[in-house]
This record gives structure tokens, C-alpha cells and sequence, in this order.
């Protein structure tokens, strides 16, 4: 049957789905969180050394949310089958589900902790599935069609 995506469009995949992400997830911080910009520096404390100023912060922030976007959306590309439309984005959401998973119940305890509780909020389980839901969006635009 063969995957839908090829590896090398997992890259623009990612991109595509992490900054989706980072608006959906940026908004929810400035709405209902802590802020957007703090929210950035929590994550980028994480790589960047303890007396880095809050925009080296904001940077690594960002860097390091589309470096993971890369990787996840890799991944997808890579064990994606070639589904159709409708089962493509529902397998893609539930990617993202399970990324919200394993994030805030497995790699949690190591992450930065203002990080982990805003990602177990509705708009971080929302923010999630809006990265996998524009994995699936990205598969059907560039993706190859289901063979049958």
C-alpha cells in the first residue's frame, strides 16, 4: 500500500503543523494562560543557558518548538498509510492526541512544569490537535491518493 507522504515532506509537514500549533497554542497562553511571551520563555529555558535575556528566550522558544515539529512531522510522514481524505484526518488528529499524551503524562517530568500545566489545559489539548489535524491537512494537499 505505501505511505501517503514521503519522509522528505515530513519536514514542510511539521513546519506547516508547528506553526499552526504555535499560533493555536500562543493564542490560548495570551487568552487564558500565563501570556504568550511567557509561556515561550518557560520552553525556551529548557536550552538556553540561566542568565539568557527573555528574547534569547523567546528565540530557543520557538527554535525548539519547530525543531520538535520537524521530528513529529517526520515521523508522521514516515507511517502515514495512504488513506483517504476523511481517514487521513482523523488518524492525523489522533496523532496529535497522542502527542498531547505522552507530553504531559511521560515527558512532563522532564520539562519545564509552567510548560506541562499549560498543556493540560482545553487550549492545549486543542493546540495539539491542531497540529495533528494540519499534519492530516498538509497529507491531503501534497500527499499521494489512496490506491485502490
Amino acid at each position: 500500500m505505501g505511505t501517503k507522504l514521503q519522509p522528505r515532506q515530513g519536514v514542510p509537514a511539521g513546519l506547516f503543523a508547528g506553526i499552526g500549533m504555535l499560533v493555536l497554542w500562543l493564542a490560548g497562553a495570551q487568552l487564558w494562560g500565563m501570556g504568550a511571551v511567557k509561556l515561550l520563555a518557560s520552553v525556551g529555558a529548557e536550552v538556553a543557558p540561566n542568565n539568557a535575556e527573555k528574547s534569547m528566550l523567546l528565540a530557543a522558544g520557538i527554535a525548539l518548538h519547530l525543531l520538535i515539529s520537524l521530528g513529529l512531522g517526520l515521523l508522521f510522514a514516515a507511517s502515514l498509510d495512504r488513506l483517504d481524505a476523511k481517514d487521513t484526518l482523523i488518524v492525523s488528529t489522533f496523532y496529535g492526541f497522542s502527542i498531547w499524551v505522552v507530553s504531559i503524562l511521560i515527558l512532563g517530568h522532564w520539562l519545564h512544569m509552567s510548560a506541562v500545566q499549560m498543556s493540560r489545559s482545553w487550549w492545549g489539548l486543542f493546540s495539539f490537535l491542531g497540529f495533528g489535524f494540519l499534519l492530516g491537512v498538509y497529507a491531503n494537499w501534497f500527499g499521494l491518493k489512496p490506491s485502490n
